[in-house]
């Protein structure tokens, strides 16, 4: 099925429920293992931004870090920022705030951050290059910007039959559909550089689900996306997928998490730069 474009309201609904979509998957990401590259460069009294916070459970670990400087934590979800203040509050932190905020139109005065960071905010957005450079006016001269993002090419799964393999193309369709880039992760130091920012480092490490736990959990969670009523609703409408092809999506999702054996990999792409 590939249907005209129903309009842009529900391409916009689409764009925010992707991002939303995974937000509780991403309240286990943590600052030591997902900003670990970026925590070096921090240093006590820093003045932080964490862009695309969500649910607050790295920006938390970032504020520890610079305690007792000041860190706010933006996103467009304001669920996630109420998930982000609470675990705050109930953790005892009092220097790190969260709020509604979009990284093109940034409330906050240029040059006014020691540091900003971005963890899986790239592949949604549809001018990645625009918003970093949006980011880098935010920084301070000698502040650091530290951006993770995953890129599928090189995503290694198996088993992998052919309708695993067409849940896999299906998946990168959404992303591609959504205004996104599957593929922002390698680009993350040139889009430092072409901010003008200097020393740029960039790495990459390997996500990886390997043993029984982890594959049914990943398998559950995107059997999970691809059956749920939003996505069966949205891409039907948008030409993106049937809701035949949802199913086939998600049970092969679902095999795939329950086969002994199982493996998934996938490249996180990490970059620093300082500001001039």
């Amino acid at each position: 099925m590939r249907s005209q474009s129903p309009g842009p309201a529900i391409e916009r609904e689409f764009r925010e429920w992707l991002q939303s979509r995974g937000r509780p998957a991403h309240s286990r990401r943590t600052a030591a293992r997902n900003a670990a590259f970026f925590l070096p460069y921090l240093q006590p009294g820093m003045r932080l931004l964490d862009v695309g916070c969500g649910p607050g459970s790295i920006t938390i670990g970032l504020a520890q870090a610079v305690a007792p400087g000041e860190v706010i934590g933006i996103d467009t979800n304001p669920h996630s920022l109420e998930v982000a203040s609470a675990a705050a509050g109930a953790g005892g932190m009092t220097n790190v705030r969260f709020q509604e905020a979009d990284l093109h139109r940034l409330p906050f005065e240029a040059a006014s951050f020691d540091a900003v960071f971005a963890h899986a905010v790239l592949q949604h957005v549809p001018d990645p290059k625009r918003a970093v450079e949006s980011l880098a006016r935010a920084l301070k001269p000698g502040g650091m910007m530290g951006l993770a993002d995953a890129d599928w090419d090189g995503f290694l799964i198996w088993p992998a039959p052919p309708a695993m393999r067409r849940a896999v193309r299906l998946m990168r369709e959404v992303r591609k559909q959504s205004g996104g880039d599957f593929r922002v992760g390698k680009k993350l130091g040139w889009l430092l550089a072409q901010a003008g920012l200097t020393d740029v480092r960039a790495s990459v490490v390997t996500g990886t689900e390997g043993d029984a736990v982890t594959t049914r959990m990943n398998g559950e969670h995107w059997a999970g996306y691809y059956g749920s009523p939003e996505l069966r609703r949205m891409l039907p409408a948008l030409g993106i997928a049937t809701e035949a092809e949802l199913k086939a999506a998600s049970d092969a999702w679902r095999a795939w998490g329950d086969a002994p054996g199982a493996l998934a990999a996938r490249n996180w792409c990490q970059a620093v730069g300082r500001k001039p």
